[in-house]
């Protein structure tokens, strides 16, 4: 069979773009604290990739919270958000990455479980606004990663079929979201999602530096 040509790269967020996870459980560690619990690192890696009212839900069932999952999350999303400011670091080679997939006439596009104000004050922090030609969010879809919504409303706003867009993720919910939706997929570990089991990609790179060092293999 050949493979459709790569006209798209889609980047995940949280832990591909940004080094995030540290802020996530930070912020997830403190709003458990008020109710007498920590969280460790197994459960935080079942938490990586999920969207934050989904990550409540599993919270909630997991320490028998005495409170609604919606009223959790919005908890955590206060702090994390006012923990933003200054905080948020782009992975090494994310900028080199971007405009090496303009410089090859490919459109980008970004496909995260974050909800919307989180991602706009993202990409304000990092000073790419306008720079994706789509972008799709936690409140775009009924569905949130391992499902391929997100990855398949990218692709449909970028007006694209799946198989012509690339995927950058770091978790497996996200690699398994991405590749439900029919995209090639290159799994881009992180420090904490490198011992997780990222097998399901088409194939794993230790850096973004090292996706642009291999961009024309990829899209081949």
């Amino acid at each position: 069979m050949i493979r459709a040509a790569i006209q798209a790269v889609v980047f995940d967020m949280d832990g591909l773009m940004i080094d995030s996870e540290p802020l996530h459980k930070e912020a997830w560690q403190i709003t458990l604290r008020h109710f007498g619990y920590e969280l460790d690192e197994a459960l935080f890696a079942q938490l990586v990739g999920l969207r934050t009212r989904e990550d409540a839900v599993l919270l909630r069932e997991h320490f028998h919270l005495p409170v609604k999952a919606e009223v959790l999350a919005r908890q955590r999303n206060d702090l994390f958000l006012a923990s933003l400011p200054g905080r948020v670091k782009p992975m090494p080679g994310l900028r080199e990455l971007i405009a090496q997939v303009r410089g090859c006439g490919l459109f980008s596009a970004v496909a995260t479980s974050g909800e919307r104000r989180y991602v706009d004050a993202v990409v304000r922090e990092l000073n790419l606004d306008g720079v994706f030609d789509a972008m799709a969010v936690a409140e775009d879809v009924a569905r949130g990663k391992p499902a391929p919504d997100v990855y398949l409303l990218a692709a449909r706003r970028l007006g694209l079929p799946p198989a012509q867009c690339l995927a950058l993720e770091d978790a497996p919910n996200g690699v398994l979201a991405a590749k439900a939706a029919g995209m090639r997929c290159v799994a881009v570990p992180n420090e904490t999602t490198c011992s997780l089991d990222l097998s399901a990609a088409d194939a794993s790179l230790p850096s973004l530096l090292a996706v642009r060092r291999n961009l024309d293999a990829l899209i081949r």
